[in-house]
C-alpha cells in the first residue's frame, strides 16, 4: 500500500513539473529553432543623412526588419582616413545596424548591414 502511495505521489509531482513546461522551451519542437520562427520581413526605410562633407542631408534607403519601424535609430557619424565620413545606424531593440560610408563627393553608400 504504501509503494503505491509513494507511486501515486511520484506520478502528481512528475505531471505537475511537465504542465508547467511551457512549449516553448523548445523541448517538443522536432525542428530547429530557426525553422520555428521565419524572420521578420524587410521594409524599405528612407533615412535623411547629413553628409560630413557639406552637412547637407542626403537621402539614404536601408532594408530593415519591420518589427524596428517603430524605433527611432540611433545615428553617429565620424570623420575616416578614407572619404569623407562614416555613419553608423543602429536600431537598438531589434538589433539592426547599417555602416554608410560617405564618398569624397559627399554621396553616401551602404557597406554593411547585420542581415
Amino acid at each position: 500500500m504504501t509503494f503505491l502511495r509513494h507511486f501515486l505521489v511520484a506520478a502528481i509531482v512528475l505531471a505537475a513539473g511537465l504542465s508547467s513546461l511551457s512549449a516553448d522551451a523548445g523541448l517538443f519542437c522536432r525542428r530547429g529553432c530557426d525553422d520555428c520562427c521565419p524572420p521578420p520581413p524587410k521594409v524599405e526605410v528612407c533615412l535623411m543623412l547629413c553628409s560630413p562633407c557639406d552637412c547637407c542631408p542626403k537621402p539614404v534607403t536601408l532594408c530593415v526588419p519591420e518589427c524596428c519601424l517603430c524605433e527611432q535609430p540611433s545615428i553617429s557619424t565620424r570623420c575616416a582616413i578614407i572619404g569623407s565620413g562614416v555613419t553608423h545606424v543602429e536600431y537598438c531593440c531589434c538589433g539592426f545596424k547599417a555602416k554608410i560610408r560617405w564618398d569624397r563627393c559627399g554621396e553616401p553608400h551602404v557597406v554593411h548591414t547585420n542581415d
